[in-house]
């Protein structure tokens, strides 16, 4: 009895607790790296903190990618699609010191075959992030590198 009682109260209380994300983890996931950078202490990847503005096609939003010295680096990127769904799922799993992080809206991304997509991000009724892409849309750019 006592047992099924914790059950079903263990998941309720995780939540009061730790919020819908639950930020695991005692050291942040991401950190500040140098001015306009945040990088992922796991993979090392490095992305850029403030979006740009909305560019209206994959080719204007390439071209600033590949184009962008940020940190003395000039090897940015469009992330690909897989990247920017764990950076936003990450980004809500786990602690991320005082790094503010500006998601909302459509941004670009690259992917192998060099066909960019956009999308936005949604906040679904289970606090999972989920990824929709929409074609003819205006989007962000936040590059990534390597």
């Amino acid at each position: 009895m006592y047992k099924k009682i914790i059950t079903c109260l263990l998941p309720i209380l995780l939540f009061a607790m730790f919020g819908c994300a639950g930020k695991y983890g005692e050291n942040n996931r991401f950190i500040i790296s140098a001015p306009g950078i945040f990088q992922d202490t796991h993979t090392g990847r490095m992305w850029q903190l403030k979006k740009t503005v909305r560019f209206k096609s994959f080719e204007e939003a390439n071209a600033f990618a590949e184009k962008l010295t940020l940190g003395g680096y000039n090897d940015w990127r469009l992330p690909t699609i897989y990247e920017l769904y764990d950076l936003n799922f990450l980004f809500d799993l786990h602690k991320n010191g005082d790094i503010f992080l500006d998601r909302e809206g459509n941004y670009w991304s690259g992917e192998k075959d060099g066909v960019g997509m956009i999308g936005a991000w949604a906040i679904s009724d289970q606090c999972e992030p989920e990824r929709r892409y929409e074609t003819g849309k205006t989007g962000y750019v936040r590059a990534v590198r390597p």
